[in-house]
This record gives structure tokens, sequence and C-alpha cells, in this order.
């Protein structure tokens, strides 16, 4: 029998609140943990080593499987058409697109002139040669469709280079300004780019203006925020006229703006109110403003004259309705065109600017995903945007805001043949612990018997009002096909219902969350779509915390878990403010140093801290070397700490990608090993 890893103890506490955080494992985050995310070759040896212990264990415990996960991988492949490319978009004189070969990990990006004549802009594939890691964050041209600047990160702790090309003659001008966050704006004059630093904590703090084929030493530095908590990036506005700077944690904004022809002073649009946000883009001589101000939590558009921006200017555009929360806008030159939500389905409203009248695009499926597609033009009645939905491949459409033509422009193609009459798709409440009404998502294979036997993988997030969308995912299908259910559990701590949806499952509030999902749970076993200890439940990062409290709360109830790069040391990580991602992070989760009360309820339920001595579901827990979001040593640190408590001979696996961080491998069927790994998990332990 294979020996499981164990990983030393080291005893340390940290005293806080008249309270003790015992810490057997905290020794294997480094002091210079930040050279690590650059460069895994600086992790400790002995961490290393264990690491190594962790994967070479997970390959003898998943060996039977070996044969079974090749037929996966083969057909997650051939869902997959390897010779595709994105529908081109439209910018002046040419048409951009980006295109993967057959056989290709990275696409090629390219555009059409107008005589439908192709050209490679920039070769992925080539420049991705001899890397283990690769991911271009952004690609962005010159508004004279002349130079070409681009973010590539190469080991996934997401500090991106930055260099800038000729297009034509593909000689490269300013070469790898370094510590980037992928974000590239360029200057209406095409000489200058605008770009967003990282510092030390890896904190996107600093945004500086840079003069093409230049030292990126010398480079400008144009806005700092000099609180820790808050992050910026930079923009511009649709019709190109001003620099639109955005700084803000996770429930204050704050914007600056500047005519960018005229190269006039930084100046704030509405300085920052605590617990207020809002978003701007610009049109004629009118901002318009996305905001929930004035108590308007889903969310309203207002608007005023770019002379006149401060709060008291600002009036009512679009009046704010309680039950429809308002999504995002794009302004064109007679549209505002926004995406709303109403009783958790999408909807895009088009409204002309001239005349005020408004129409909707909608469908009429239960459940869907339905969004708007970035665009480069302004002067144009023509928008794009997706559909889909967990049984409908995605779709793209261009419309035309005038006549009302909707164009099909591309189906997603499923090589290996999909037919949507073969499955079915439902979407309904179940009522949760305190009454509220919880959407779950069901899709399954039409013939499948409900009759409380079917294995069903739960998958839940429920942080930082991210909305799990009901679209189409190819890859869920070798478990569907295979007599899964699949069930998405829209829980609070998103916005599926509006921002009271979200901010009742934050902070105070946050076992919401978790109990909004095991209620999820128990009403699939009260309706006889699965029953107790035939449910995997899935989740990544702040869902991984979900996962993390089920799993110490309720063993009896789920078969498995996988814990994608889970965020489970949140007392611990929430009292390191060098973290990149800990001060930002208040708002969302509390101020663990000054506010006992805060310390005490999420000690109450921190994954960590609250392993005790009982049976556990199987496990599958992932992390990533470079992660700078989740780093390492926690999932490392929680699965040996559960495997030192728990009483049961189930699986308990965890595995580190060694040369990736958050987000998993770059390569787009190098990604596939990482799903079929978690679905051979699912169809061994439901035989286990």
């Amino acid at each position: 029998m294979t020996k499981i890893p164990k990983l030393r103890k080291e005893i340390s506490i940290t005293r806080i609140h008249n309270s003790e955080l015992l810490d057997e494992y905290s020794w294997i985050k480094q002091k210079n943990w930040q050279e690590v995310l650059k460069n895994p070759e600086k992790l400790h040896e002995e961490v290393k080593n264990y690491l190594n212990e962790e994967n070479n264990f997970i390959k003898t415990q998943l060996q039977d499987q070996e044969s079974l996960k090749e037929t996966i991988l083969s057909e997650l492949r051939q869902r997959i058409k390897d010779k595709d490319s994105s529908v081109p978009m439209k910018d002046g004189n040419f048409y951009y697109y980006s295109e993967f070969e057959e056989g290709s990990e990275y696409p090629l990006f390219k555009r059409l002139d107008l005589l439908n004549k192709s050209e490679t802009i920039l070769d992925g594939p080539k420049k991705s040669e001899g890397q283990k890691f690769f991911n271009i964050a952004s690609v962005s041209h010159s508004h004279d469709h002349k130079l070409l600047a681009y973010n590539i990160d190469y080991n996934g702790s997401e500090n991106y280079l930055l260099s800038i090309e000729d297009i034509s003659s593909k000689k490269i001008i300013t070469k790898e300004i370094p510590y980037t966050t992928g974000e590239i704006i360029w200057h209406t004059d095409n000489q200058h780019i605008y770009y967003i630093a990282l510092d030390h904590n890896h904190r996107p703090n600093k945004i500086y203006k840079h003069k093409v084929g230049t030292d990126y030493k010398n480079d400008e530095l144009i806005f700092e925020e000099k609180n820790p908590a808050f992050f910026c990036s930079a923009s511009l506005s649709q019709n190109k006229k001003y620099l639109l700077i955005r700084t803000g944690d996770h429930q204050t904004s704050e914007y600056y703006f500047q005519h960018i022809a005229k190269g006039q002073k930084l100046t704030s649009f509405a300085q920052r109110i605590e617990k207020e946000e809002y978003e701007i883009d610009h049109n004629d001589e009118y901002f318009y403003i996305l905001t929930n101000s004035n108590g308007c939590k889903n969310f309203k558009i207002m608007r005023c004259h770019e002379k006149e921006t401060s709060r008291n200017k600002w009036q009512d555009f679009i009046i704010y309705k309680k039950n429809i929360f308002i999504i995002d806008f794009i302004l064109l030159k007679n549209w505002i065109i926004y995406l709303q939500r109403h009783e958790g389905l999408n909807q895009i409203i088009i409204q002309n600017l001239i005349t005020n009248e408004s129409h909707a695009i909608q469908f009429e499926e239960e459940a869907y995903d339905l969004g708007l597609l970035h665009q480069y033009e302004f002067n144009t009645d023509w928008i794009r945007f997706s559909f889909s939905s967990p049984i409908t491949p995605r779709t793209i459409f261009d419309y035309n805001c005038l006549t009302k033509e909707k164009v099909l422009k591309k189906i997603q193609e499923i090589p290996s043949g999909f037919n949507s009459d073969h499955y079915i798709c439902k979407r309904f409440l179940c009522t949760g612990h305190d009454g509220e009404q919880i959407p779950i998502t069901v899709f399954y294979k039409k013939d499948l018997v409900l009759n409380g036997n079917n294995p069903l993988l739960l998958y839940g997030y429920g942080s930082y009002g991210i909305t799990i969308p009901d679209s189409f995912s190819s890859n869920r299908f070798s478990l569907i096909d295979r007599g899964f259910i699949y069930a998405i559990a829209h829980i609070r701590g998103g916005r599926e219902k509006g921002q009271e949806w979200y901010e009742n499952g934050k902070l105070l509030n946050k076992k919401n969350t978790f109990l909004d999902f095991i209620s999820c749970a128990e009403f699939l076993c009260e309706h006889k779509y699965t029953s107790p200890k035939k449910i995997i439940a899935q989740g990544g990062s702040a869902g991984g915390l979900l996962m993390g409290y089920i799993a110490n709360e309720r063993p009896d109830l789920f078969l498995g878990i996988i814990a994608q790069v889970p965020f489970v040391d949140i007392c611990n990580t929430m009292l390191d403010e060098e973290l990149p991602l800990t001060v930002t992070e208040i708002p969302e989760w509390g101020d663990l140093k000054n506010d006992k009360k805060a310390f005490d309820y999420i000690k109450s339920y921190s994954p960590y801290d609250n392993v005790k001595k009982q049976e556990y579901p199987h496990m599958l827990i992932t992390g990533g070397v470079t992660d700078p979001r989740v780093t390492y040593w926690e999932m490392t640190k929680w699965a040996a700490k559960i495997r030192d408590f728990k009483t049961d001979n189930n699986l308990l696996l965890l595995k580190m990608n060694m040369d990736a961080g958050h987000s998993g491998a770059s390569g787009r069927y190098d990604y596939l090993k990482e799903v079929a790994l978690d679905y051979i998990f699912c169809l061994k332990i439901i035989n286990f």
C-alpha cells in the first residue's frame, strides 16, 4: 500500500481577541513567498518534496482510472472544434479576431481588411514555445491599426510582461514592461499607452503613461492609489474622448477622468462615499452613471453634464425599480444598451437616446445566460450579444438597434455531435433555512429516471456578488451522459436575485451561503433527484470556502467534495495584511484584526480552524504554486490537518500544479486534463 504523505508539524500560536489560533503547519509559508510566486524554483526544498509526494500519491490512488481518464480526455477533446475562430469584430477598416489552428493550445490573433485578406498580428503558438505555462492577458491594437500591445504571464502568478510590436514588420518596439495587470489602454495619439502596475504585494495601485519605444523606467506616473484596500484600473470612454480611471474595493468606487486630446489634469468625477458604487461612460456632452446611490441597491442609471459631475448634479435617466437589477451598460452615439436581471433571468434593454423609445431582447427558456459583448466602434447601430443555456451551445448574434434585425453570427459547434433535445433543463426554487427562496438549475438526460438513486454533482460559489451563469459547457456531458445529474445552487453571496442577495451572504450573514447550499442538497434529495451520500459538491476559490464548511458540518450529506484552489484558512489569511487581497477584502469578510465580533464569527466557520475528529467525504483538493489569490500553503495545510483528524478510509487527494496559479493550466487542451481528473474522481467514488 502506498504511504500516505505526512507533513511535518511545528506549532505556532496567534493570540488575538482573547483567543488563540493554533497552527501546526504555518512553517510552509516562506518569508520570501513573493519570490516563490514569481519563480517556483525558489520553493523551499522540504515543501517542494512534500508537494511532489502528494502529486505522486494521487497518481497511485487513481492509477486504476487511467484508461477511463484517457477515454474522458478523448471525449472532451472531441467536443472542441480543433480549428476554430472567434467572430471578427469591426474596427474601422479592419475586422479583428482570434483563431486556433489544428492541435494548437494557444490562438493566433488575426485581422481581415475590407478586401477580406487575412493577416496574423500575433502568433500565440510561436510565443509559447518552450513555456510550461503561457497566458496572453490582452491584445490591443493602436487606433491607427499600426501597433500592437500585448501582455503575457509565463508562470501563472498574474505578473504580466507588456510588450509593443509594429504590426507590419513584427519588430518589437517596447520590450517586456514587468509587473503589470494585463490591462492596456491606447492613447488616441497612438504614441502612448496607459498600463496598471503591481506593487511588491501584488496590488494594482499605480497607473503609468508610457511612450512607445522608450525605457519603461522613465514612464510617467499619472495616478497612484494610496489606500491599500483600493485597486485601480483604466479604460477609455466608448467615444474615446475621455481617459477613465477607476479605483475601489468590493463596496466603494471612485472615478477620475481626463479629456484625452486636451491632456487636462486628472479630476475626480465624484469623491468616494463608503458603500456607494458607480460606473461611468460618456456620450455627447453627458456622462452616464450606473450607481447604487441614494439607497438604490439594485442600481439605476443617472446622467450629468461633463462640466458638472458632482453628485448633486446627477439626474435620474433610467429610474430605479426595486425588483430589477441593472448589471452593466454600453453607450453608442445614438443608443444606451443595458443588461438587467429580472426574476433571475437576464434581459437586454435598448433605448434610443434621441427618441427615448426602448425595447427588450430576451429569451423564453427556463434557464439561460445572456450577455453583451465588447465592441470597438461608437458611431454604429449594431451591437453583439451571446446566448446559451446549460443544454444550448453558445450562440452569437449581431443586432441592429434601429431595425431590430438579428443576425446569427456563430453557433458553438460540437464536432462529436450534440442534440439538446436529449436533455432536460429545469430551474426552480427551494426553501432555505430562514424561508428564503433559493434558485437551483438542474439538467440531465431526458431518459433518466428520477428515483433518488442518481449521482449528482452540485456546484456552488456564493461570494463577491458574482452570479454563476446558466451557460453551456460541453465538458459536463462526460458526467451527464454517464448518468449524473448536474445542478447549480444560486446561493446567497452572489447577485442572482440582486444586491440584497449578495449582502445577505457576506460579512455577518456569510453562513447563509453555506446553509443555502445545504438546503439545495436536501431539496434535491427530497424530490428524488438524488439521495444523501450520492451528492458530489464542487466549488473553487471562495467556493472552496463553501466546500470546507460543508465538509466539517455535513459530511453525512455528501459522498465527495471537489475543492479547487480553496480559500479555507480564512482567519490566518485575513490577519496577514501583506498578502495581496487581504486589505481590499475586509468589506467582504470582516475586519478580523480590529473587530472581535467579526473575528469570532469567522472563526466559527473557518474550515481550517474547525477541522474535527469525524468521518469526512472523499475529497479532491487542488492548488497552484504560483497562485497569488489563494496561496499554495492554504490548501496544503488544510489537507494535512484533515488527514490528521479524519476517522475514515475515504480518499483525500491533494493535486498541486507546480507550474501554474489560480486558473490552472493555460492551454485549451492542457486544461482538459484537470477536468478529466475531477471526473474520474467522481466516477471512482460512486463505486468506491
